[in-house]
């Protein structure tokens, strides 16, 4: 035990070519760790990884710990003194050991200038989409006389037509930002096409929260704004909770429009409803 006055030190810092789950990876790989161990490495805390090694020990677990992506110091064993950091040439026993270290400029990026945007910018704008979508299906009816003048069918049908195509290149936008933001491809905006599957998604994509700090994809989004927090937060918010104590009040009047639902549907359809 002759000259193991030395410990290392991980407080949870990364070098700023990694991402936090890279390094969570590496570290966990390195050390064999299971998933508790790495949240107290991460926890913003110092936190001895080894104690008690000599110091040429302590430097191979920092030159280790630098490979897997992490910061590390080494101090004495009371805390009195912090070594430098080490030569960059020096030798590792852990140099030939295998790392899942990808750098992040060495990361696949997919559609990388579609970065990311947070859980109230997405709500926020979605407001922005359905109100395209509704101005695209009351423009026939009050184009006309905004204008003073008719339309022909083929004018109307263009104008209708390039709106919807506005509102669906936002829709893809935000959607594929709001998966960048949660480490996901961008690709499954597919789900969009699939009925039923497609609102659960988007309840997710509302609700799911982001990637901290960088991930695949860049930078974490802006914190938003007073009026994106009001838009995207506040009056989500009071729609559902006025929609609750609706429903709540007006109980009798709901059970009559749900028992009358059938016969509606099949008056819409054209279709005999059996009952």
């Amino acid at each position: 035990m002759k000259g193991k006055n030395y410990k290392v030190i991980f407080a949870g810092q990364i070098l700023p070519d990694f991402c936090e789950a890279e390094v969570r990876s590496n570290l966990a790989q390195l050390f064999n760790a299971d998933a508790q161990r790495i949240d107290r490495l991460f926890s913003g805390k110092p936190y001895a990884v080894r104690k008690p090694v000599t110091e040429k020990e302590a430097r191979k677990y920092q030159k280790a710990i630098k490979k897997a992506g992490g910061q590390c110091q080494i101090m004495t064993l009371d805390g009195s003194e912090i070594l430098l950091p080490p030569d960059e040439n020096s030798s590792s026993i852990f140099a030939e050991m295998p790392l899942a270290k990808i750098s992040r400029q060495n990361n696949k990026q997919p559609l990388r200038v579609i970065k990311r945007i947070g859980r109230a910018r997405f709500l926020a704008i979605s407001w922005l989409v359905m109100a395209i979508t509704a101005g695209a299906l009351a423009l026939p009816d009050y184009l006309p006389m905004l204008i003073g003048a008719a339309l022909t069918i083929q004018q109307t049908a263009s104008m209708v037509l390039g709106i919807h195509s506005l509102a669906i290149m936002l829709t893809l936008y935000l959607v594929i930002t709001r998966l960048h933001d949660m480490d996901r491809s961008g690709w499954l905006w597919l789900f969009l096409v699939i009925p039923v599957v497609n609102i659960l998604f988007l309840f997710w994509l509302s609700v799911g929260p982001g990637t901290e700090g960088k991930n695949s994809y860049g930078e974490p989004p802006l914190p938003p704004t007073n009026l994106t927090r009001v838009l995207g937060i506040y009056l989500p918010a009071a729609l559902i909770l006025t929609g609750v104590a609706g429903a709540y009040l007006n109980q009798e009047q709901l059970v009559a429009w749900i028992q009358r639902l059938p016969e509606t549907t099949s008056a819409w359809t054209g279709l005999e409803y059996p009952g």
